[in-house]
């Protein structure tokens, strides 16, 4: 029997540390195909957050185009697996940490989201109707500890519910948003083994948006929303009034395990940038990577394409990282090459819009943990965010001048609106595309940049793209060489260090 371990969550952390998992995985293939398919992946999403609280020794493979295929983080974390040939075997294998079952209710679906919140202390699996009279029969024998069929006539009953009898005995650090119609397992199982609160409230439709803000104004400061929203940009902006950030990770699927592996971060140093010309220096940023499903899936199969490494990108990822998926981190940065560049993604350790925060304080606090965790995991450029095409506000950008002393600049949405410095400090660089989808939108966006430029002065471009519309390594190579001599691709950060050059702000903040 491994040795079982305990989560371990201190108050410097934003995230929690799981036990360090088993060597040899129980691989299992989840897919939504079967026709009791959602079904069991409720329960199998259950059982592996009951199983790897205490050790992570079951690995789930839900991946789709986007993913990187089922072995590919067991093999890059150094762990071995075994396939059981039926994954029902694992129920009996790990019968005797099973204390029984929650039966939700099909007709009242949120209720999965109740029976998530409620397995952790019970030590249940989430089971449907479909599957009790195998679950409860040999070899499974598995009680009914509470059914909760016939118990709530409404969605907006089942989270008020949640808000009167549970909540208040859970961590109010995390709150987790999960469609129980779409994520039938993925970050669940996470939530299982936090006894989290697990949420789908909408902020545009009356009572759930009133009941939200409870939710939200009873956390404490510095506290994360994690999973997704039912829609992006009023989600974030309501959690952003709160002084919460969203950690994007709803389709993370086996955050368990990666949240136990080793916290060790080896950090590559800058290498020297290049010398300041009279060029048009072009830097290419993928974005996305506050999302920790894309870090830990479509950034992972990006990541072996064979054009990587051959000119310049910047890669967003998640600071949150460090704690939720350290050794993944560490990956990329020891199989990264000199023309790869990780950087924050938006807003820094989590998805906000800086612009929305009200209280001065909380920003302060969320900028400082923001320069905390970029340090550590080697981050020294942010993508600001404030909504999809906003601009910094200028206090928000003196904020981050004063309290995020190491940025070498950020990044800004509002499509070609150019340079601001802050604080006399700190470059603040407007994107010249905000999130291109292909090859010939870059090209454009970097042309109309670079009109009129005089040749007596460097000139300075970002490109961002986005990566679910085949925008890869390959994507920017083509538009690349697509430039002629007037134009040199270098990495956000030599970027950011040229701009710095230029305006007389050392290259070498703290």
């Amino acid at each position: 029997m491994p040795s079982m371990g305990q989560i371990k969550w201190p108050n410097s952390q934003l995230l929690p540390s799981f036990p360090a998992p088993a060597q040899v995985q129980d691989l299992i293939i989840l897919r939504q195909k079967s026709p009791y398919a959602a079904a069991e992946m409720y329960l199998f999403a259950s059982l592996k957050g009951i199983v790897n609280r205490t050790k992570p020794r079951i690995f789930s493979y839900e991946g789709d185009a986007f993913a990187e295929g089922p072995h590919t983080w067991l093999q890059s974390l150094g762990l071995k697996w075994s396939e059981p040939a039926d994954k029902w075997d694992l129920i009996k294998k790990y019968r005797n940490e099973i204390s029984g079952l929650i039966v939700y209710d099909p007709n009242q679906i949120h209720t999965i989201n109740l029976a998530t919140v409620l397995a952790n202390s019970k030590g249940a699996l989430i089971a449907s109707p479909l599957l009790l009279s195998k679950l409860t029969a040999p070899p499974y024998n598995l009680p009914v500890l509470l059914d909760l069929q016939g118990k709530f006539s409404s969605k907006l009953e089942v989270y008020q519910s949640l808000y009167d009898t549970y909540w208040p005995q859970l961590d109010h650090r995390l709150l987790i948003g999960l469609n129980p119609n779409a994520h039938k397992a993925a970050l669940r199982e996470y939530a299982v083994a936090l006894g989290a609160g697990v949420i789908w409230l909408d902020p545009k439709v009356a009572g759930e948006s009133e009941l939200l803000n409870k939710f939200l104004s009873s956390m404490s400061p510095g506290s994360n929303f994690m999973g997704w929203w039912p829609e992006e940009a009023p989600g974030v902006e309501r959690a952003s009034k709160y002084g919460i950030a969203t950690i994007a990770s709803d389709w993370c699927t086996n955050l368990t395990l990666h949240s136990g592996t080793s916290r060790t971060v080896n950090v590559k140093p800058i290498p020297p940038k290049p010398v300041l010309k009279n060029k048009i220096y072009v830097a290419f940023v993928l974005s996305d990577g506050d999302n920790l499903q894309y870090t830990e899936h479509l950034m992972r199969k990006l990541w072996n394409n064979p054009d990587r490494g051959a000119v310049p990108i910047g890669w967003t990822v998640s600071p949150a990282m460090l704690d939720a998926m350290p050794a993944a981190l560490n990956y990329y940065w020891q199989t990264s090459t000199i023309n790869d560049n990780l950087i924050s993604g938006p807003s820094g350790y989590g998805y906000t819009y800086p612009n929305a925060w009200s209280d001065e304080n909380l920003l302060k606090q969320f900028v400082s943990k923001t320069e905390d965790y970029n340090n550590r995991a080697g981050l020294r450029v942010v993508t600001i965010w404030n909504t999809i095409n906003g601009g910094i506000n200028p206090n928000v950008g003196k904020m981050f001048a004063s309290q995020a002393k190491s940025l070498l600049g950020v990044t800004a949405q509002n499509t070609g609106g150019g340079l601001t410095i802050y604080n006399n400090s700190l470059p603040g660089m407007a994107l010249a595309c905000n999130y291109c989808t292909n090859e010939q939108a870059m090209k454009d966006h970097i042309a109309k940049a670079a009109s009129r430029w005089n040749r007596t002065s460097p000139r300075f471009i970002i490109i961002q793209a986005q990566p679910w519309t085949n925008i890869s390594p390959t994507s920017f190579k083509n538009v690349a060489s697509s430039l002629n001599e007037d134009y040199v691709i270098v990495r956000p950060d030599h970027l950011f260090q040229l701009i710095r050059e230029e305006n007389g702000i050392s290259i070498k903040p703290k």
